[in-house]
């Protein structure tokens, strides 16, 4: 849990490092019927994706036509919801979102999924401290007394809510007939009664990048999208569709000086599609079908599902795709970004994370998760550093893996590690992320306020670090010099419980036992396979691994006429997996 007592200290912030922050809330304009959409902080200037070579030989192909017919829906997906009188568009996309992914792309799901929209408004607006405590001080919060279903939203609030892992529920614990009397939920319906977890964003520019947009939706069943919608202005309820011959719901907006002020889910297309299906005549063919959230009736109607034109003036740029997986896939997530605004931190290559193993007597960290919510084909390297001995320095520990490669999009990207690093309950370990692109950085919590609401952020001391001239920086003296406005660094870790423990070595000896060789012995540890010698040129510096041994005495070949350090641990292994006890205490053999 984060310290509630924090130290002050004088810090000047360079030059060299900005924090830009993300534009917070915006002026919040509402449809007449019912939108409920706050336009988003990324809605703009999304970055567009290079396609690689390699990338583009794997790709499916796209066709003209994908998903065009409601019978092909309807086989396949859920009804539509109506969200009713209240504000909660935003909820009813990012839950269609999550409905239509566990399907299409999860496969652990069918047509009969129903999550829940409440749980998620509700837990957006009043977030509570997550299991591990490492949210604690963040806070989104309504101001003036208002109603949170009346308070319109976006994808943005809505995934970094899910990103924390509060939520989703299914519909029938938390239904969306008591929002009029629901004013309070139990924490347990954020954290305990979950059923699919959101581990990767993607946020694409869908007029820069459409292909990619329809390849995601073919990949995830849908994408959100932030638009304005009007009462009938510029919308048609008879057209006539030709390529099934129903009657169907058109819109087009010609005015580009209009604010978002509705959320709904792309679910298909038609390059063909008419422009003369359109009340105002757009600049040529080619519509997205579009799923609504105004009626529970599943018909070719603007509150169910309507033809969009690609020409349309109020499409915000992006594009959201939101990436679930089931909600037994980690047992734990660490985490320290629970705030609703995100910056981007540049001028900064390399950061870094550090936890401490909280839950189970052995964890298996197996999996890392970056947020680069503004930047797109990002190349990075990944390290993960156990048994830190100086919490002043994230690499002052065992280099336990390291992985590379290249985001895709703009968002949050879950990345499984190579192998599983085991950490034994109360250690500590830090994962550091390089970036290799200029002018890139990852995101990090940017408290905001206006008139109705207040994104709080808390950052401790030995959470978030930032490293530049050759040295490390606590980010909770950036967020002093900035006045607590500075949270930290948008970096999580995802752990399995290992379901065993190991003890330490103890009784560990070093001796010279001739010019250029160290004899170490330790303790026999019970029930273990056997043991790994780690090696330092300091007592606090990084230790590498020199070997492993079945036996309880090791001989070390060595030229070196400085001190070395030694230090052992015990493992076994379990389904292909090593589990790792605590080091002994360092010895030291002088020169």
């Amino acid at each position: 849990m984060k310290n509630k007592t924090r130290r002050l200290a004088a810090f000047l912030l360079s030059a060299a490092v900005v924090i830009t922050a993300v534009p917070g809330m915006q002026e919040r304009v509402y449809a007449q019927k019912t939108g409920g959409y706050t336009e988003s902080p990324k809605s703009e200037n999304v970055p567009v994706v290079k396609e690689t070579k390699s990338r583009l030989k794997k790709a499916e192909a796209v066709p003209s036509a994908y998903m065009n017919k409601l019978s092909e829906l309807t086989i396949r997906y859920p009804g539509v919801r109506d969200q009713g009188k209240y504000d909660t568009c935003w909820a009813f996309s990012a839950i269609g979102l999550a409905e239509f992914d566990l399907i299409a792309d999860n496969q652990t799901a069918d047509k009969s999924i129903d999550l829940s929209e409440l749980q998620l408004a509700y837990f957006t607006y009043n977030n509570v401290e997550d299991p591990l405590g490492g949210t604690f001080g963040d806070s989104l919060n309504i101001m003036n007394h208002k109603n949170y279903l009346t308070m319109g939203g976006n994808l943005d609030f809505a995934s970094r809510t899910l990103l924390q892992w509060e939520g989703v529920t299914d519909e029938n614990r938390v239904p969306y007939a008591l929002a009029p009397t629901t004013t309070t939920l139990a924490k347990s319906y954020a954290f305990d009664q979950d059923v699919a977890h959101l581990q990767n964003v993607y946020i694409i520019n869908i007029h820069k990048n459409v292909t990619q947009v329809k390849r995601e939706i073919m990949q995830h069943g849908s994408a959100g999208l932030g638009l304005y919608m009007d009462g009938t202005a510029n919308y048609v309820g008879s057209a006539v569709y030709a390529e099934t011959g129903e009657n169907v719901a058109t819109y087009y907006c010609p005015t580009s000086s209009v604010t978002s002020n509705h959320a709904v889910n792309i679910v298909g297309w038609d390059d063909n599609f008419p422009a003369s299906s359109f009340k105002n005549k757009p600049a040529g063919d080619g519509a997205w079908l579009c799923r609504n959230s105004w009626s529970d009736k599943t018909e070719n109607n603007i509150n169910s599902y309507f033809w969009l034109s690609y020409y349309d003036k109020s499409i915000e740029d992006a594009a959201w795709i939101f990436d679930f997986e089931s909600a037994d896939n980690y047992d734990y997530n660490y985490q320290y970004d629970g705030g609703a605004d995100v910056g981007k931190l540049r001028g900064i290559s390399t950061s870094a994370n550090i936890f401490r193993a909280k839950k189970a007597d052995n964890e298996l960290v197996k999996a890392v998760s970056i947020s680069l919510s503004k930047d797109a084909n990002v190349p990075y390297t990944i390290r993960v550093y156990t048994n830190l001995t100086n919490l002043h320095n994230p690499k002052s520990g065992v280099l336990a893996a390291k992985v590379s490669g290249t985001t895709t999009y703009a968002g949050t990207h879950t990345i499984r590690l190579n192998k599983a690093v085991s950490v034994p309950q109360g250690t500590y370990y830090a994962v550091v992320v390089e970036l290799q692109k200029s002018g890139v950085g990852l995101d990090m919590e940017y408290a905001v306020s206006d008139s109705s609401l207040t994104s709080r952020v808390y950052c401790d001391y030995n959470q978030s670090f930032l490293y530049r001239g050759g040295s490390w920086e606590d980010v909770a003296d950036v967020s002093t010099s900035y006045g607590g406005r500075i949270g930290n660094i948008c970096i999580k870790a995802y752990a399995d419980n290992a379901g065993t423990s190991i003890g330490a070595v103890e009784n560990i000896k070093a001796v010279r036992c001739a010019k250029n060789a160290v004899r170490i012995s330790w303790g026999k540890t019970a029930g273990v396979k056997g043991y790994e010698i780690y090696q330092a040129s300091s007592k606090n510096g990084t230790y590498k691994k020199i070997a492993a041994t079945t036996s309880t005495k090791y001989k070390i070949k060595t030229t070196s006429k400085k001190s070395v350090y030694y230090k052992v641990r015990a493992y076994k292994t379990t389904q292909g997996i090593r589990i790792c006890g605590n080091f002994s205490g360092s010895v030291a053999v002088k020169r």
